[in-house]
């Protein structure tokens, strides 16, 4: 079912149109009201909702994803479900893909491509630090901003690694142009499978060119697996000797012979892009190509299908919808009786040669092929990490621990699997990659971050106590959210609680007031007084006279606020006018001044508030950060808000408004119970 624009889902996010379709769910662009601004929001597909495997699925990606916090990677926002919808709420990256980038701008020279290649790995090191391994690297599912700056989305295929990184429902999953020899025989998946795809995405930026092309899915796949990367510089002489070196070894054949890590080959970007002489080093590996055993093929070939349909789903990016590859099956060709015979007859005389040069073989070189002969794998499980070195060195094989997984099945510590397995014929040397047994330790409660947005401070740090989360509080300025509310939050509430959960809080400052420093406008005409405020965004208020010794006629005597005080914009300053010496030839009545008609309601005038003192419960230090909110029966609004020295204290601040109100006083974001005030504007 399409979402019609207008559609709001989860009473915040307003669909505008849709922007991109994968396999599993459909791409839509939207704003989030609450915050105002623009979203990617992956909605899954109808067919799938009640399909709890795929729904799962789809979870399963959302809380991946949500636990990656990266510039190179898309970030996600929300995960929520409306009625039958659900979706997850992303990061809207305007630009193209890295795809559509290298078709139009391609091939780019060395120093782009490691560029591009810095941002690319730094992204999957993030992941692979999270133990999550994206295993669909390819340049349709590469974000590239107006700035150049690269961004990892689509983590629909992504996996934690666990015990089940081993593939086992004999899918291959990925891009068949870009992914691993072990994706393509359905095997054991690592790091080093991301590093290999990120190698041939390196090929083609320098090249623009993929490294394995053929009329079939299946072909390119076993050129994966039994054919050696051809030389970047065949296709652009200009590519870097050593930056050739570094992309043949992420796309070894063999994981051991790769790069193990992001860091590893990070460092060797780093280093050419540092020193153009810059030496990358091979990892010391037998140096022998795997063919496909009979079995494998045969997996390889029955699985075509699948792999097909793996490879037409349409990219999922962001912003844009990908091609739709649609695989025709190959029509077999009909054969003719004679040819078959032919065939036949040039098979039986290809046998009696191949016969006679093995016999050949055998007496020349038997002597010397016990050396190589293939052994069995032995089984490893429930064996100390000791014990297992010595048995694999028994059989000439060797021994590499992969990590951990807690299991009640075997002893902490010793082997829990193994790949190879047991029983499985290897070459002398090879290494047996083991997971150790870890300590179960009781799961903690599947519990979410919950929703703070709306809540006032106190209430949010007490939610976040109880739910034995840590936390920090920022401050921003906001027209609409009443001071002290929280308008904001990350993570954004829904994501799973993990120990390195940490909530940081926006709360309102409400808006933001603008303060101006007030000049000296002693000894100046009225006209200049009101240029020199005008500049200031101030105004000239009330106008006394009086008489002066010392100030000329129609000068400035005084003004109601200091010289060198900051206030809000827009505030008027009273000033005295001298009115020149008092003549006193004859006695006369001395002239009164009228008083000051007092102010109505309507009227707003300016009132000086003196805060006295700090706090003496408050810590002590040499700068404070002091706010003063006035509530009137018009509302609140921030009328004092900056930092004070302590020696600034008592403070005389201008306060403007009308009818009366009262004065809150917050010293460092605290509200001090004695320090609320009444003020009475219409008291002259």
């Amino acid at each position: 079912m399409m979402i019609t624009p207008g559609t709001i889902l989860g009473d915040r996010y307003e669909v505008i149109e849709k922007i991109g379709a994968g396999g599993m769910s459909i791409v839509y662009k939207a704003k989030c009201n609450r915050l105002q601004r623009f979203v990617a929001i992956k909605v899954l597909r109808e067919e799938f909702v009640t399909d709890e495997e795929f729904v799962a699925k789809f979870r399963k990606e959302a809380l991946a994803a949500a636990s990656l916090s990266h510039p190179n990677i898309v970030g996600i926002y929300d995960v929520g479900s409306d009625q039958d919808l659900h979706y997850i709420v992303m990061e809207y990256v305007e630009g193209k893909t890295l795809k559509d980038l290298i078709a139009e701008e391609g091939p780019f020279d060395s120093k782009m491509v490691l560029e591009f290649g810095v941002q690319i790995v730094s992204a999957l090191r993030h992941a692979h630090r999270k133990k999550i391994i994206h295993r669909d690297i390819k340049p349709q599912n590469i974000l590239v901003t107006h700035d150049n700056v690269l961004k990892v989305t689509d983590f629909g295929i992504a996996k934690a690694v666990d015990s089940s990184t081993v593939v086992a429902t004999g899918n291959a999953i990925g891009s068949v142009h870009y992914f691993s020899p072990e994706q393509a025989k359905g095997k054991y998946v690592n790091e080093t499978s991301d590093l290999y795809s990120s190698g041939i995405v390196l090929f083609e930026l320098a090249t623009r060119k993929l490294p394995f092309e053929a009329d079939s899915h299946i072909s390119i796949a076993l050129k994966h697996i039994n054919e050696d990367l051809p030389l970047p510089t065949t296709f652009n002489p200009d590519v870097m000797p050593n930056l050739e070196k570094l992309i043949l070894k992420a796309t070894h054949k063999s994981q051991a012979a790769r790069y193990q890590n992001a860091d590893e080959m990070l460092k060797d970007m780093k280093g050419i892009l540092g020193n153009p002489g810059y030496i990358v080093e091979s990892n010391e590996v037998s140096d022998h190509t795997i063919l496909l055993t009979d079995v494998e093929t045969e997996y390889i070939r029955n699985n075509g299908n699948k792999l097909n349909k793996n490879t037409s789903l349409k990219s999922s990016s962001i912003y844009t919808e990908g091609p739709n590859l649609e695989v025709k099956e190959e029509e077999e060709e009909e054969i003719s009786t004679l040819y078959k015979v032919l065939v036949s007859v040039g098979g039986v005389l290809a046998t009696l040669v191949l016969i006679s040069i093995i016999t050949v073989a055998l007496v020349v070189w038997l002597p010397g092929m016990n050396k190589s002969k293939e052994v069995l794998v032995p089984n490893l499980t429930g064996k100390t990490l000791e014990q297992a070195e010595n048995l694999l060195k028994s059989y000439k094989l060797k021994l590499s621990v992969i990590g951990e997984e807690a299991t009640d099945t075997v002893p902490e510590g010793t082997v829990f699997k193994q790949n190879p397995g047991e029983n499985n014929r290897v070459k002398p040397n090879t290494v047996i990659e083991v997971t150790l047994a870890g300590e179960v330790t009781a799961e903690e409660p599947d519990r979410t971050i919950p929703d703070l947005i709306g809540l006032d401070r106190l209430s949010a740090e007490k939610l976040l106590n109880e739910y034995g989360l840590s936390y920090d509080i920022e401050g921003a300025y906001d027209n609409i959210v009443e001071v002290g509310k929280i308008m904001d939050q990350t993570p954004v509430s829904g994501g799973r609680i993990s120990p390195e959960t940490r909530v940081t809080l926006i709360v309102s400052k409400g808006p933001q007031v603008v303060l101006a420093n007030v000049p000296n406008l002693a000894n100046m005409t009225v006209q200049d007084a009101e240029i020199s405020l005008r500049n200031e965004k101030l105004r000239l208020g009330a106008r006394k006279e009086d008489y002066s010794d010392t100030v000329s006629q129609g000068l400035i005597i005084s003004q109601t606020v200091s010289p060198n005080r900051q206030v809000e914009e827009g505030t008027a300053i009273d000033v005295v006018i001298s009115k020149g010496k008092k003549e006193e030839v004859q006695p006369e009545p001395e002239e009164t001044i009228p008083d000051t008609p007092k102010p109505s309601d309507n009227n707003v005038v300016t009132k000086i508030f003196t805060l006295a003192n700090i706090p003496f419960d408050i810590e002590t230090k040499d700068v404070y950060h002091v706010m003063i909110k006035l509530t009137t029966e018009d509302g609140s609004k921030i009328v004092f808000d900056q930092q004070v020295n302590k020696d600034q204290f008592p403070l005389n601040i201008p306060i403007k408004g009308k009818g009366k109100g009262t004065l809150d006083t917050y010293f460092d974001g605290k509200t001090i119970p004695s320090y609320q005030d009444e003020i009475d504007f219409n008291e002259v």
